[in-house]
Parts: C-alpha cells; sequence; structure tokens
C-alpha cells in the first residue's frame, strides 16, 4: 500500500474508510432516483385507488339511473311495470351485468331475480340480511361488504310501484377487491421494475462516474507524490476541456508558482546567509586577534566590530523592507501634491552629501494618488546610490512629469547622475537582492530591490537608462491606479 509521509518524517496512510467522490455520487444519485420512483408510485397508487372508488360509484349510480329510465318510460297503463314484482323481474333478468359485478333483486325481504349470467351472486342469507339492514324505504344507500370472500361495493336502493304495497330492493354490487388486486399488483410490477432501473442505474453510473472521474483519481494521486524536496512533479492534464482539466491546469500553475517561491525562499536563505556570514566572521576574526593588553588594538577591534554590526543592522533593516512590500498594506495611496512632493524631496536628497552639484529639472505641479512616504523613500535610495557611484561636483538631477502613456496619464519620477554607469549585461541583475555590480563599494545590495518593490506596489516600475562612463538615469513610472479618479494637473 503506497504511504505518504508528513514533515515530521511520520508514515501517513490514507483512510481506507473514507468515501470517495466517485461513492458519494453514486449514492446521491441512487438515493434521488429511489426517492423520486417511490413518490412517483405512492402517488400513482393513490391516484388509481382513487380512480377507482369514484369509477365504482359511478357504474353503480348508472345501473341506478337505468333502473329509474325504465321505471319512469314505462306506460301507466303495461301489466310489466304495474306491480313491484314484474319491475324487478323485467330489469334484473334482462340485465347484463359486466366484469366484476352482480344484480338482485329482493321482494319482501327475499331474494327474488337477477341476472342469468353473472359473475358472483348475492343471495346468501347473511348478504340478504345485511341488503335489508342498510336500506332505507324511498332512499338509495352506498355500502361496502363482504360477498363469498370478495370485497364489494354495493348499492341498495328502494323500489316502490303505486297502488302496490310489496317492498322490493334492487342492489348492484361491483367486486372492488379484485380491481384493488389488480392496482397493487402493478404496484409491484412497478416496484420490481424500478429495482431494476436503480440497479441498471447504479451499474451505468459505476461505469460513467468512473470514467469521468478518473482524471480526479489520477489528480490525487499526482498529488500524493509531490512533496516539499520534489516540487518538479505535475499532474497530468485531461484533453477534454472540462472543470477536470482546468482544476489540473491550475494546480499545475499553482505547483509552478510554489515551486518559485521555494526557490526564491532558497536563494534568499542563501543570499542572506552570505551577507550576515561576512560581517559576523569579520567580528569574530577581530575579537579573537585583539590584543586585550593594547589600548589602540582593542580601539580598533570596536570600531571595526561596531561598523560591522552597523553593516548587518542595515541589511536587516532592508530585508524587513522588502518583507514588508509582500503584504497589501505596503503601499497606502493618498492625495498628494506633486509640486509640493518634488520639492521637500530634493531639500532632503540635497543633505545626503554637499559635494554635489543637485539640480531640479523638472517640477509637475497637480495631485496625484500615491504614497508620499514609499516614494520619497525609494527617491532617496536612488540618491543616495547616485552618490555612491559618482564623483564629488558631479550633478545630480531630480525631476516629476505627468506623461501621457500607452494606458492613459503617467507619473515619472526621474533621477540623474553623471557617474560610472552601468553595463548592459548587469542593467537587470542590479534589481535582484544582494548584487553588487561593484563590491567595493559600500552597500547591502538591497537598496534597488527596495525600490523596485514601492514602484511595483503603485502598479507600476522602474525603467534605467546607462551607459559605462555616461552616469544612469533612473525612472519610476507610476500609472494611474483608479481610472474613475481623475489626476488634477496644474
Amino acid at each position: 500500500m503506497a504511504r505518504t509521509r508528513t514533515a515530521s518524517g511520520t508514515a501517513h496512510r490514507p483512510d481506507a474508510s473514507r468515501r470517495t467522490v466517485r461513492t458519494r455520487v453514486l449514492a446521491t444519485m441512487l438515493a434521488f432516483m429511489v426517492a423520486g420512483l417511490a413518490l412517483t408510485g405512492t402517488l400513482a397508487h393513490l391516484v388509481q385507488l382513487r380512480a377507482l372508488e369514484e369509477r365504482v360509484d359511478a357504474e353503480l349510480w348508472q345501473e341506478y339511473r337505468e333502473l329509474e329510465l325504465v321505471a319512469s318510460s314505462a306506460e301507466p297503463s303495461d301489466p310489466e311495470y304495474t306491480q313491484l314484482d314484474q319491475l324487478l323481474r323485467t330489469v334484473t333478468v334482462n340485465a347484463a351485468p359486466s366484469d366484476d359485478e352482480s344484480v338482485l333483486a329482493i321482494v319482501d325481504g327475499e331474494p327474488r331475480y337477477r341476472p342469468l349470467t353473472q359473475d358472483f351472486v348475492m343471495d346468501g342469507a347473511e348478504t340478504v340480511q345485511h341488503m335489508v339492514d342498510v336500506h332505507s324505504p324511498g332512499e338509495t344507500v352506498l355500502t361496502s361488504t363482504t360477498v363469498d370472500g370478495r370485497e364489494v361495493r354495493m348499492l341498495v336502493a328502494s323500489v316502490e310501484v303505486r297502488g302496490d304495497d310489496t317492498e322490493g330492493l334492487f342492489v348492484v354490487a361491483i367486486d372492488v377487491g379484485s380491481q384493488r388486486r389488480a392496482i397493487w399488483s402493478s404496484a409491484l410490477t412497478f416496484i420490481g421494475i424500478s429495482a431494476a432501473t436503480i440497479v441498471l442505474a447504479g451499474i451505468v453510473g459505476t461505469l460513467v462516474t468512473g470514467r469521468l472521474l478518473r482524471p480526479l483519481e489520477d489528480l490525487r494521486r499526482a498529488t500524493e507524490e509531490i512533496t516539499v524536496a520534489d516540487l518538479e512533479h505535475r499532474v497530468p492534464v485531461p484533453s477534454a476541456r472540462d472543470d477536470v482539466a482546468a482544476l489540473a491546469t491550475n494546480f499545475n500553475r499553482m505547483l509552478e508558482r510554489i515551486q518559485e517561491g521555494f526557490g526564491e525562499q532558497r536563494r534568499f536563505m542563501s543570499d542572506v546567509g552570505h551577507e550576515l556570514r561576512t560581517p559576523l566572521t569579520i567580528v569574530q576574526g577581530t575579537l579573537e586577534t585583539t590584543d586585550p593588553e593594547d589600548p589602540e588594538d582593542v580601539r580598533e577591534g570596536h570600531r571595526i566590530a561596531a561598523d560591522e554590526l552597523d553593516r548587518m543592522g542595515r541589511v536587516v533593516g532592508d530585508l524587513s523592507e522588502l518583507a514588508a512590500s509582500a503584504r497589501p498594506d505596503f503601499v497606502r495611496p493618498a492625495l498628494m501634491d506633486l509640486g509640493a512632493f518634488t520639492r521637500s524631496v530634493f531639500a532632503r536628497i540635497q543633505r545626503i552629501d554637499a559635494d554635489r552639484d543637485w539640480h531640479l529639472e523638472a517640477l509637475a505641479e497637480g495631485e496625484v494618488l500615491a504614497d508620499e512616504q514609499r516614494l520619497a523613500q525609494a527617491l532617496v535610495q536612488l540618491a543616495a546610490n547616485a552618490v555612491r557611484y559618482s564623483a564629488p561636483g558631479s550633478r545630480i538631477t531630480l525631476g516629476s512629469l505627468l506623461v501621457d502613456g500607452p494606458e492613459g496619464l503617467e507619473l515619472h519620477l526621474r533621477l540623474r547622475d553623471e557617474g560610472v554607469g552601468i553595463a548592459p549585461e548587469d542593467q537587470e541583475r542590479i534589481f535582484e537582492r544582494f548584487t553588487r555590480v561593484d563590491p567595493s563599494r559600500d552597500g547591502s545590495g538591497l537598496g534597488l530591490p527596495i525600490v523596485l518593490a514601492i514602484a511595483r506596489g503603485h502598479g507600476g516600475t522602474v525603467r534605467l537608462r546607462s551607459r559605462p562612463g555616461d552616469g544612469a538615469t533612473f525612472t519610476l513610472v507610476l500609472p494611474r491606479p483608479d481610472p474613475d479618479h481623475p489626476w488634477s494637473t496644474a
């Protein structure tokens, strides 16, 4: 059995009792089918029973209306209808009962006449007594009873003939039990067919869902093989264009981002270790070689250790800035006066080094939406770099402009120096962490990455134009962050 290991190294067995998606889909589908068929069958059965009762009652009343029709259409002088006995004999003997139907005429409490052919007879003493007991003189009564084991629905009509004091009953009964058994038989047939349908649907559903969900199973197995130590593995993407293929594609993209993140983290930790190892080594070596009896040597060792610790503090501070750049609140835009901002930044950078020739070449006026503190931090960092890589007396120029870009108005914050310049092959590399083109110059190699992070936090970028020996021009290009919030320009 396949096992995976957790980060602590303990074996982790897949839960054998867990229900797969395939099982849940099939169970849900079959449960809905069973519920639907059960509800349909029950309602159909109840409707059939109700329809049977209504149809039987209608047929009984139809027989009674035929009796009324015969009696009402007879001529008063017709001897065949002047006596009750003759009327009942004529109507009953000539009757043609349908299937499951029986007719009986009772005169003075005694069964007297019935059709020549019918499915069952009702002249049993107990049945006749029941008819006599339930009848009401001058009225017609519907009742249910049992005749020779048959469940019947019965109409008992009181019949009178003017001038004849004889008491007569006209009884029509329909065997509803046999018809109910036929309905129950159809219900059992429906249950059998439904059960077979559910079994067939389960088999077909198992095959179909197995085929449809096989990519998910492959995805699950593939994810079990992915570990922190092996992020190269990718899950197979089905050829079909469906949600499963989209899931596999997105999962692979997520793995690529995770792999890039892990790689970046490893490089970052390696760079941090390298950057901090050097000052630690210097401090340790200084302390080991310092002669505690020599005051001058102690003072020199103290100075070296303090310088290296200060450099370590700057590295840690810059790393904190870069870590903060990943937070959504790293940049907090607000409306700022562009002209006042540019003048304020220029006044600050002039104090970095009085030996440089500082110039303000362009000054845009208006209000823009940006994080004033972060932009000032980026420009001060660029100015410090310009001082570091230029000669005393050289010119450093700052400018701000509002420019029509390809996607609308853009803010350009530009700083140009007359320093050593940057070779084309190094112009992208200098924005990577801990990269220093000239290792002999002071710096942590994190300044330009912080500048780039600030520009990207505003949705923009940093452009560089430079040639060796001809200085460098860094431009922060910031697009308008909200198209519905126009920048006002002077």
